[in-house]
């Protein structure tokens, strides 16, 4: 029987926390260490931010170099930012000390896509270093992406793909609620998204992911993002969010050839949001009705899928990769 996969967590937010609690529960996977910048953090035990009562050993480090060179784990999850530009030099030490990685970067799902300049970086770094880097998660990464790449296998020919995604925010982590602005009034809504950070993450990127998956060839990719209003008063577990205040958002993601918009990708994402479901149709032959009844669940998938993906990127070639290049991943024990 082979040795676990020895892991570093870095990165302890509420989906690094997830991830974390995931791997102490698998069999061929060992936490080794956890790094986080938060002072809050810094030297507890892990099994404290889990709420374990019993203490798993593993203290939380601030200097990431100093715990990668030390511990020499099999991988890294990462679970630190959104944004290319924000964790890339998190990814070339990585590489430096050899230490493959899987990663929620959303903008790392397709690297080249808006940060070709630092994806050559990255992946010259990788490959030098012998190691494979994969941004992954939900969404972006499999809900309306991976999951129509894969649904095509069974089909002759592809002519266009719609992927709809409706999610109750009130069901999801308080940051994802900040994150389409819950709870926020229509002007601050609109000074927020002048900052190009806010709302979700990744829509460019799904839609670029599906099309490459399928070889299809897109002259250009556009988005839409508007708030949705609430019609009523909704309380989450974090926040209260009142009748006309925003409730989140509808983003929509285009692929266009020529014309044609050949890749639509419909994301609604509220408070309130009725009927949840994750939706994949293929315009193809045959034809392609996938539907998740009350969706994917987002929190718990998206640790999940990071986790599930660990044996795979430590398997694959060095260099900086995608979900389209490491083998499916699958549930491990």
């Amino acid at each position: 029987m082979a040795s676990p996969l020895r892991v570093v967590s870095f990165g302890l937010g509420p989906i690094g926390l997830a991830a974390a609690r995931l791997v102490l529960q698998k069999r061929s996977l060992q936490l080794v260490g956890a790094i986080d910048v938060d002072p809050a953090k810094v030297d507890h035990d892990v099994a404290e931010l889990l709420q374990i009562e019993q203490p798993v050993g593993i203290r939380v480090e601030a200097d990431a170099e100093a715990a990668l060179r030390r511990l020499k784990p099999d991988v890294m999850l990462h679970c630190t930012s959104s944004f290319m530009g924000a964790v890339k030099d998190q990814l070339l030490l990585a590489a430096r000390c050899g230490v493959d990685v899987v990663s929620s970067t959303e903008e790392l799902l397709v690297p080249d896509l808006q940060s070709a300049p630092i994806a050559k970086e990255i992946d010259a770094a990788a490959v030098a270093g012998g190691v494979s880097i994969l941004g992954t998660g939900v969404n972006p990464g499999y809900a309306m992406d991976f999951l129509a790449v894969i649904a095509s296998a069974v089909t002759f020919d592809v002519k266009a793909v719609t992927c709809t995604r409706i999610v109750d925010a009130a069901t999801r982590r308080l940051p994802l609620q900040r994150k389409v602005g819950a709870g926020l009034t229509k002007a601050e809504f609109q000074k927020e998204m002048a900052t190009g950070k806010f709302g979700h993450i990744g829509m460019r990127e799904s839609v670029a992911l599906l099309a490459r998956g399928i070889d299809i060839r897109l002259d250009r990719i556009e988005q839409t993002v508007e708030p949705v209003f609430a019609a009523e008063d909704h309380k989450t577990p974090f926040l209260t969010v009142k009748e006309g205040q925003v409730a989140g958002i509808r983003n929509h993601g285009y692929g266009y050839v020529g014309k044609h918009a050949i890749v639509h990708l419909d994301l609604s994402m509220y408070v309130g949001a009725p009927d949840p479901r994750d939706e994949v149709v293929l315009d193809s032959v045959p034809p392609i009705h996938l539907k998740f009844l009350g969706g994917i669940a987002g929190d718990q998938a998206t640790a999940a899928i990071l986790v599930n993906n660990l044996h795979g990127v430590v398997a694959a070639a060095p260099g900086l990769r995608t979900v389209l290049d490491v083998a499916p991943p699958r549930l491990c024990r």
